[in-house]
């Protein structure tokens, strides 16, 4: 992605609103990102069997992981922090996830792909890559530029897992 930003954008990257744009941040977000994925792929390429336990720890510590996130969000922010969403935000975090399965679906029917692959392509498009927009605004941006953003964040991972 930053280097599609530079690549294209080359022209215009030294005025004064491309600048604020935190581009190196942005790239070592990534490159933490997909690097731990690419050596999961790595390992489940190679080493199937231990990459089923890999993965059956690391889904349950993920949960373990959520459940104590959103426990201690509620318990320090209170039962204010949902009165002080926008119910925009609501509406945005309740839909966008539905949106997502719902047009997945829809292109993998019209480039006619089996239905295996439908609900494939549905579940890609319909999760939107929360993690990875998780760390982008955590990592990148600081607190005072994201504003509510990270609401639309966390009540979107929510409604995904609930609609999964």
């Amino acid at each position: 992605m930053p280097l599609c930003l530079w690549i294209y954008s080359r022209a215009w990257i030294n005025t004064p609103l491309v600048r604020l744009l935190p581009l190196g941040a942005v790239t070592m977000t990534l490159c933490s990102t997909l690097l731990p994925i690419g050596i999961g792929v790595f390992i489940r390429y190679r080493f199937t069997r231990v990459a089923d336990i890999l993965l059956k720890v690391s889904l349950w510590s993920l949960l373990v992981s959520l459940v104590i996130l959103f426990i201690l969000t509620g318990t320090m922010l209170g039962p204010d922090l949902l009165a002080t969403i926008p119910a925009t935000v609501y509406v945005v975090a309740v839909l966008m996830p539905l949106a997502g399965y719902g047009c997945g679906y829809g292109i993998a029917t019209l480039f006619h792909l089996p239905p295996h692959c439908k609900r494939t392509v549905s579940l890609e498009t319909g999760c939107q890559n929360v993690q990875l927009c998780t760390a982008i605004l955590k990592l990148t941006f600081p607190p005072e530029l994201i504003g509510t953003s990270v609401y639309v964040e966390r009540l979107n991972s929510c409604c995904i897992f609930t609609t999964d």
